[in-house]
């Protein structure tokens, strides 16, 4: 009997973090919206996560997960992407980093609040340092995960401050639709960390462009204006598909190559290129 074709694949950027990863996969198993697929995309971690993330497969089968990994070579994010969405086999594809735990309702939101030839981004929390030790308490997510966050943003007002607090709050309300559309939506980019795509725009433009071998200008902004040349446009949420984001400092090496390449995209206007999902036939 043939397997049914998921409605949806999570894709998930990691490296070498399974803390960070077990509670976002069991951030999955507490969504609303159950038919989907997790595609791991992994840019290399070491045995003792891979070791990690076998054991929670093996420990959780009623939850399909598929591993895709390469070797450790440098920063090549891009290329793991497009790896996993060849792994994938869903129509629709949303993409979250290994270091955000989705609210309960992350992939209902999504899935409500595509639209053909539109990328949807949603937002995320900042932690703070508080919260991160708050998070990485936990041995398995508890299921009021996003109120515990709440909490603790509020209670640490005074340390972090207050504005950056009233910011980061309101930032873990999920509004609910009004009149069918979900509250805050405005044409901004995306954020790597947190967008759904269809499929079918994906391979329009042919995926990451792998020539970005650093992150900073261009990782998944070029990703970004590419879509927008071919037509693609655009849809931030304030308000729905929410997530935990890590507060870590940033990783932005900015890096020139990776400016010659956005700068080249944005003045050709580039859609598709060769150095993306699929590569040309050497035939």
């Amino acid at each position: 009997m043939q397997k049914k074709t998921p409605a949806v694949s999570v894709i998930i950027a990691v490296y070498n973090n399974f803390l960070w990863l077990r509670l976002i996969l069991d951030a999955l198993r507490m969504q609303t919206f159950k038919d989907f697929e997790v595609i791991i995309c992994d840019d290399g971690s070491s045995q003792e996560n891979v070791d990690s993330l076998y054991a929670y497969m093996q420990a959780h089968p009623e939850m399909t997960i598929i591993h895709s990994w390469h070797p450790d070579e440098g920063w090549r994010k891009n290329k793991a992407l497009n790896q996993a969405v060849r792994r994938s086999s869903a129509p629709y594809l949303i993409f979250v980093d290994g270091d955000c735990i989705p609210h309960p309702r992350f992939v209902e939101d999504h899935i409500r609040m595509k639209a053909p030839g539109f990328v949807i981004g949603g937002r995320r929390v900042e932690s703070r340092p508080s919260l991160n030790e708050l998070v990485e308490s936990w041995t398995e997510l508890p299921k009021n995960y996003f109120s515990q966050a709440r909490r603790r943003i509020i209670a640490s007002t005074f340390k972090d401050g207050f504005g950056k607090m009233l910011f980061q709050l309101r930032r873990t309300i999920r509004f609910p639709f009004i009149f069918g559309r979900p509250f805050g939506m405005k044409p901004h980019g995306f954020l790597g960390a947190n967008f759904a795509i269809h499929r079918a725009d994906l391979e329009k433009v042919n995926g990451f462009d792998e020539r970005y071998v650093d992150p900073g200008t261009g990782e998944d902004s070029d990703l970004d204006l590419r879509l927008e040349h071919a037509g693609i446009y655009h849809r931030k949420v304030s308000h729905n598909a929410l997530m935990i984001h890590r507060c870590h400092k940033r990783l932005f090496l900015d890096a020139q190559h990776n400016k010659d390449l956005y700068a080249a995209c944005k003045r050709e206007r580039l859609t598709y290129v060769a150095t993306g999902l699929y590569p040309p036939s050497e035939s």
